[in-house]
């Protein structure tokens, strides 16, 4: 365990592994001395440096948000997208305003963190902002705005996502609007809001596993700690365990997979009972 000051230093070398080892470091440190490297290191040439800084600036919170927000505003592309992911992640309402300003960004990867934000935070009054989503070029984006109009559960957001389903002809599309509409009926009888979510996108922590295995298998726990309705970060968590000959831990991901998916999603289960069974 190397000090603060060092680890910052680290951040600046040229071997990648070096700078994974300062960001391992820097987890859980509440300094805000950190925050502006981090920042810096949200830019950095391999993504697995960018990931492990974007995921430690989001849980700094509140004292991160103004310096986010400030590159926020100045940076684009992959640059705004990692910071973005940050800031999302710091779920502070200073941001609605920012992120209702990129939901027509330039960048897909922008757009679609902007917008389950903006859900995210409630941002009731941005839901014309929002809608937009509904018609953005990216799937991604579009599915990301329908859960974000789920988010907001009012008979407004209702009404725009049975639109949205109705237009649309993609099986996949029509099952995020039905699984929207679901959580917000939900939350409209009395339900709680879920706590905006911590996890990767999937696409980026398969990204991650190409170049850094163990924060990949940080990033899919997220997931796993937040009891995704979703099999797939449950399914590559076993596999790189089992890589790993960690024969404890997949046991302990298949078992948890199991119990959430039976009730959330039954059948998606099966895979994961057939593949204890033969370790068991």
């Amino acid at each position: 365990m190397v000090g603060i000051d060092e680890a910052i230093s680290m951040l600046k070398d040229e071997d990648v592994s070096v700078r994974k080892e300062a960001l391992k470091n820097l987890e859980n440190v509440k300094d805000d001395s950190i925050i502006e490297p981090l920042i810096e290191a949200c830019k950095d040439e391999k993504s697995v440096i960018r990931f492990a800084a974007a995921d430690i600036l989001g849980e700094i919170g509140d004292s991160a948000v103004d310096k986010l927000i400030e590159n926020f505003v100045k940076e684009s592309g992959s640059n705004k997208r990692f910071i973005a992911f940050a800031l999302k992640r710091a779920n502070n309402p200073k941001s609605i305003e920012y992120f209702a300003d990129a939901v027509e960004d330039e960048d897909f990867g922008v757009r679609k963190i902007a917008v389950r934000a903006l859900g995210e935070l409630n941002a009731a009054s941005k839901i014309d902002i929002i809608a937009k989503g509904l018609e953005d070029v990216d799937w991604g984006v579009r599915s990301e705005t329908v859960q974000a109009l789920g988010d907001l559960a009012t008979e407004e957001s209702i009404a725009l996502i049975k639109e949205a389903r109705r237009k649309e002809s993609d099986d996949r599309f029509k099952k995020s609007c039905n699984k929207a509409i679901k959580k917000a009926e939900k939350i409209m009888k009395g339900g709680k809001r879920k706590v905006a979510s911590r996890a990767q996108q999937m696409s980026q922590i398969k990204e991650m596993e190409a170049v850094d295995i163990e924060a990949a298998i940080k990033a899919y726990e997220v997931h796993v700690k937040e009891k995704s309705e979703k099999d797939a970060p449950y399914k590559r968590l076993a596999i790189l365990y089992r890589k790993q000959n960690d024969y404890d831990n997949e046991i302990r991901v298949l078992k948890t997979a199991i119990e959430v998916l039976s009730e959330a999603k039954p059948g998606k289960e099966a895979w994961f009972e057939k593949r204890l069974d033969k370790m068991t």
